[in-house]
């Protein structure tokens, strides 16, 4: 999948994603990474998104957000709850999808200057 139509100076945007990758800006990333408007953080979440645990998404509370995104690759996986608790429980929405449903839901609430992170697992390669 492509997207061009969202047009956001100097703020990350997911450009596209596919089978083992994932499209930041022009920068192709084939591991799994949290992406905010400013800022992409690699190396921190499993290779999974069975292997999630609240530790992973607690530095998200520092970060100001509104909104988490988890996009579960391929399929939609619901996390056990208890892993996104300290989340809610500090008023930060979280939203589970599929990666191509959380990429579209990034860009569109980033393009609305919403404070929103996306934690996204690649989809499946082959």
């Amino acid at each position: 999948m492509d997207f061009r139509e969202i047009q956001t100076e100097g703020a990350n945007l997911v450009k596209g994603y596919g089978p083992g990758e994932l499209r930041i800006n022009d920068e192709p990333y084939s591991e799994p990474l949290v992406l905010l408007p400013e800022s992409l953080w690699q190396g921190w979440l499993p290779a999974r998104s069975a292997e999630l645990s609240a530790d992973h998404l607690e530095p998200l509370l520092a970060a100001g957000i509104e909104v988490l995104l988890i996009g579960t690759g391929d399929h939609l996986v619901f996390p056990d709850p208890a892993i996104t608790a300290p989340l809610v429980n500090n008023g930060v929405g979280v939203e589970t999808m599929d990666t191509a449903a959380a990429c579209r839901t990034f860009n569109i609430l980033m393009s609305e200057d919403r404070h929103v992170a996306a934690a996204l697992f690649l989809p499946e390669a082959g």
